[in-house]
């Protein structure tokens, strides 16, 4: 635990923060909360991928998503929009009608009998995201760690 903590690291972690959000407006092409939505439903595919004992690496996990077992993955855990917006303390209005967009630019699919699920954009969009977004924080750990020092 880091006993003290400077100005200049909590200008790094709240630079880190508007980063984030400006690569997820650049990168991404879409709003904070739909951005929240899309993690969602990644985060839900990494516990399922998880929860069946199956570690992946970064090339893995996004090379997964695009796998035809990734749908009945997904679908045997079903993800629902009522779960979405109750996890992000969202209206269910709000999630249907971002999912909507998000649907529409293939980031994510839906479909009553089998949920939410990734969509076919999904890879081509998120994964340059977390590269810029990995590289951030892994400098940013290397500040946390010059504090500790």
């Amino acid at each position: 635990m880091v006993k003290f903590i400077n100005n200049e690291l909590i200008y790094s972690v709240i630079s880190h923060h508007i980063s984030h959000f400006l690569n997820v407006k650049k990168i991404a092409k879409h709003d904070y909360e739909s951005h929240m939505i899309v993690l969602t439903v990644y985060m839900h595919f990494l516990f399922q991928t998880m929860s069946k004992g199956k570690s992946l690496d970064w090339a893995e996990t996004f090379a997964k998503t695009e796998s035809d077992g990734h749908k009945q993955l997904m679908k045997d855990r079903k993800l629902t929009i009522f779960a979405v917006a109750d996890n992000l303390s969202m209206p269910q209005e709000t999630v249907r009608r971002k999912l909507k967009k998000l649907c529409s630019r293939k980031l994510l699919d839906y479909s009553k009998s089998g949920g939410l699920s990734l969509g076919k954009k999904f890879k081509e969009t998120i994964e340059p995201l977390g590269k810029a977004d990995g590289k951030d924080i892994f400098a940013l750990f290397d500040k946390f760690e010059e504090v500790e020092r």
